[in-house]
Formats: C-alpha cells, sequence, structure tokens
C-alpha cells in the first residue's frame, strides 16, 4: 500500500516536472522556457474548449511567440542534455525525422522539434492536431485533398490525390494541422539542415495514421497490422518456410508491398513472396500496385527535381 508520504513525494516530483522553480529555469534555454509557457495555455484551451478548435489556437499562439527568433541550436544542445530535462519523449531515437526531441510537455498537449536533413516527408495525415513553424531552414509544403472513390480491404482506399497549394514556408512561418482528413501534406526540407516545431495534442485514440500515393491509394498505418507484416519479414529472413499455408489478409500484401519497395533487398525468399503477394492482390481486388508504385516514383522525382 502506498502511504500518504510516498503520494506527497511523488507529487511534488511531478509538480517541479511541470512547474520548475527560477533556479531550474536559469538552466534551460528561453525557448524551452516559452515553450512550457505554450503548453500551460494549450492544456487550458483544451480543457475548456477541446481539440475542435486546437490548430486555430495552437497557431496563433505559435505566432504571438515568435520562436524562431530566439531558437539557438547550441542552447537548445546545453539544455536538453543537462540533468534538469526531465520531458518523456514522444518519439524514440529516429523514430521520426533525423532527430525528434520533446522540449515541452503539458496535460494534454506537447512541443517537440524535428531535425531534417535534406529529404521529404511521405504524403500523410495527421492522427493529431495542432500546427508546426519552421524555426531554420528551408520548407516546401505540398497540402493535398483526398476522395476515396473505392475501399479496398479495412484499411486501403483508392482515389483521388488533388495538389490544393504549394507553399514556400519562410523562418517563422506557421502551418495549421487540421486532424486526420482536414490537412493531408508532404513536406520537402530543401536545406542542408531544417529545423521545424510542432505544438501538439497527444494522438487520438481509435485513429490511425494514413499515408497516400501521388497516384490515388491511401494506405492506413495500423499497429496491429505493421507488427504482424513485420513480424512475417522476419521470419522471411531466418529461414525458408511455406509462405503460401499461411493466412495473409489482402490489407498485410498491400502492406508488405509498399513497405519493403524501397528496401532495395535482394534476397531470394522476400522477392519470391513479393511477386506471391503481388499475384494475390491483383486477383482478390484488380488492383495493380506494381503500377501505382511506379506511377508514384516518377511523380515524385519530377517534384524533386523541380526544386533543385
Amino acid at each position: 500500500m502506498v502511504s500518504s508520504s510516498q503520494v506527497k513525494v511523488s507529487f511534488v516530483k511531478n509538480w517541479y516536472r511541470k512547474y520548475p522553480d527560477s533556479a531550474t529555469l536559469k538552466l534551460m534555454d528561453k525557448l524551452t522556457q516559452i515553450a512550457r509557457q505554450l503548453t500551460r495555455k494549450g492544456d487550458l484551451h483544451l480543457n475548456q474548449h477541446g481539440v475542435k478548435f486546437f490548430h486555430e489556437k495552437a497557431r496563433n499562439l505559435l505566432e504571438q511567440a515568435r520562436l524562431h527568433e530566439i531558437y539557438d541550436y547550441q542552447k537548445l544542445i546545453e539544455s536538453s542534455l543537462s540533468k534538469n530535462f526531465l520531458h518523456e519523449q514522444n518519439f524514440k531515437y529516429l523514430e521520426f525525422s533525423d532527430l525528434p526531441i520533446t522540449i515541452a510537455r503539458g496535460e494534454h498537449c506537447f512541443i517537440d522539434i524535428y531535425f531534417w536533413r535534406r529529404r521529404p516527408t511521405v504524403i500523410h495525415n495527421h492522427h493529431f492536431a495542432g500546427a508546426f513553424q519552421c524555426l531554420s531552414g528551408n520548407n516546401v509544403d505540398l497540402e493535398f485533398s483526398f476522395t476515396e472513390k473505392k475501399k479496398i480491404g479495412r484499411f486501403h482506399a483508392l482515389g483521388e490525390l488533388k495538389l490544393l497549394q504549394e507553399r514556400q514556408l519562410k523562418q517563422g512561418e506557421v502551418v495549421e494541422i487540421a486532424e486526420l482528413g482536414e490537412f493531408i501534406h508532404q513536406n520537402h526540407h530543401q536545406a542542408e539542415l531544417t529545423v521545424n516545431l510542432c505544438f501538439r495534442t497527444h494522438e487520438f485514440k481509435k485513429h490511425n495514421l494514413s499515408n497516400y500515393l501521388f497516384t490515388g491509394l491511401r494506405y492506413e498505418k495500423e499497429p496491429k497490422l505493421i507488427a504482424r507484416v513485420n513480424r512475417l519479414l522476419r521470419f522471411i529472413d531466418l529461414e525458408a518456410f511455406d509462405f503460401k499455408k499461411v493466412d495473409i489478409s489482402l490489407d498485410e500484401a498491400i502492406h508488405l508491398i509498399i513497405q519493403t519497395h524501397y528496401s532495395g533487398s535482394c534476397h531470394p525468399r522476400l522477392l519470391q513472396l513479393r511477386r506471391y503477394l503481388d499475384k494475390m492482390i491483383k486477383e482478390e481486388s484488380d488492383l495493380s500496385l506494381s503500377k501505382l508504385l511506379k506511377g508514384h516514383d516518377q511523380k515524385f522525382d519530377r517534384i524533386e527535381s523541380s526544386y533543385e
């Protein structure tokens, strides 16, 4: 049984993590201090109004804070490696971007900074709400709409992906992140190092992130499906077996083909499995996945070459 003194100690520790004393604040860089203040204001809004208009509130707060004017790479490093930096991290190391770091965390929202080398994101929606800001570097942001025309399995769909706008984000500019299909985009990082800040809610329960191909395929990132596909890929890598006897769904087949498309692997068992699943997908859905991926790659290459 937990004693009242243990509860009190735990409460005090948690309070100081969220609301540090003046001595702790002196060790933080100014960016981190203001980020903590923003998460408190974000929590207040979310408690009063819920998530519906949080993307607008997050944009307004970031524009007012002008964090790009106080961002300092050296000071951020010193702050994030100090003993007083106790934030639970949203992403694991290299799970997203070239370095993700959570610099402030409230009850319902938090602030991340993402460091990007010269490369684009996939086309994706968001299972959270908020806004992102360019702190430094060069962002070319493409925003899309998606109109579903044909459902394929439980987690995939064919439709029309339409470019709504292309914008060159200057240092300090802020873009709202509306939830799910309300905001679909692809960010092309065109500097040797681009640094973006994201002020956001936690992920919505019972909603998954979706990615898109230029050729109109939406594929949902369902955790259980991804886990099964990864398990199958590990078995393929370890030793030969008869994969025709394995229960592989249409959704899993599509996801595996997309996931391994850019692997560059010439493993004979994987190539054999891909041929088998490609045929299965064609027979069950009349979907030519290889054709969709080829068309996506061609479109993507044209876009990237236009920025060089």
